[in-house]
């Protein structure tokens, strides 16, 4: 035993094989812990990454690993780690939509209440969906865009079944809805705001993306709110994006704004100041080239 050594706490994440032979000499109270076993939460802007009922930032270190399919949970489970400075060991970059809204509420964006858990474990965490998020709620698929494989789901019972509903290779991660009559879509490149419109819902219908059927009203720059403005190039920058569309949801009661997603691929529509922004862009890039 290293006598000099303070014991630490330490947890492996993913568990290394033969872990308790490689600690046994070392001053180490070991945690073994999985992605599955691992809940994140998002409520009121504050973010937690909990192991069994304890959040992992309260650990002494961590060992961290990733594989092809958890590169994007080591991915946000190290940006917490990082910001809340808990020593934590390199795994490669990888993304989905966990590790946006991780980046989102860290850089302080303000998001709606979210919850992730591996989609094995949700049937047993349903109070804790619905404690964060409330019906009704939105299910997100981790790995999608533009609405790919959401629901609007306004009861348990609904939940359970469009749980159940869907294919085993896909994770989920569940939001509160938001109120509203419209959302922003705000174009961003090279760090400036270039078009923006605000996309209204077809009748009976949640979504406010156009290849929903949502109506777009393209409006001057200088008619963009600055709050909204803001939020779009603060979310571009968090995800280090020259080239972005943000969507940005408007609460109908409280008037407040809430970052929904960033498009890499954004959607350019045709006559609209969205090809001036475009055209601008591919301009500085090709500057760059020549």
């Amino acid at each position: 035993m290293h006598k000099n050594l303070k014991e630490i706490e330490l947890l492996v994440l993913p568990p290394i094989k033969h872990i308790d032979e490689i600690i046994k000499d070392l001053p180490v109270k070991l945690t073994k812990a999985y992605y599955s076993s691992l809940e994140l939460c998002i409520k009121d802007n504050k973010v937690s990454i909990l192991h069994k009922g304890r959040d992992i930032k309260t650990f002494s270190a961590v060992w961290l690993s990733s594989y092809w399919t958890t590169g994007d949970l080591a991915t946000t489970v190290k940006l917490y780690l990082d910001n809340f400075k808990v020593p934590n060991t390199f795994v490669e970059h990888s993304t989905s939509n966990v590790t946006v809204y991780m980046n989102f509420v860290l850089n302080g964006i303000p998001c709606p209440n979210t919850y992730y858990l591996e989609r094995s474990k949700i049937m047993n965490h349903l109070e804790n969906i619905e404690n964060t998020c409330g019906y009704p709620l939105i299910m997100k698929d981790t790995k999608g865009c533009r609405s790919l494989n959401s629901a609007y789901i306004s009861s348990r019972e609904e939940l359970i079944q469009k749980i159940n509903g869907q294919k085993d290779s896909h994770n989920f991660l569940f939001q509160q809805y938001i109120t509203n009559e419209y959302d922003w879509g705000v174009l961003v490149a090279n760090s400036k705001v270039v078009s923006a419109e605000r996309s209204y819902p077809k009748k009976g219908d949640y979504r406010n993306n156009a290849g929903a059927g949502a109506t777009e009203h393209f409006v001057k720059i200088s008619d963009i709110p600055e709050e909204i403005k803001n939020i779009a190039l603060n979310a571009g920058n968090a995800l280090g994006l020259s080239w972005s569309k943000s969507d940005i949801i408007v609460d109908k009661n409280t008037q407040l704004p809430y970052i929904l997603e960033v498009n890499r691929f954004p959607s350019i529509t045709m006559g609209s100041t969205e090809v001036d922004g475009a055209n601008n862009f591919i301009k500085s890039y090709l500057d760059t080239v020549n």
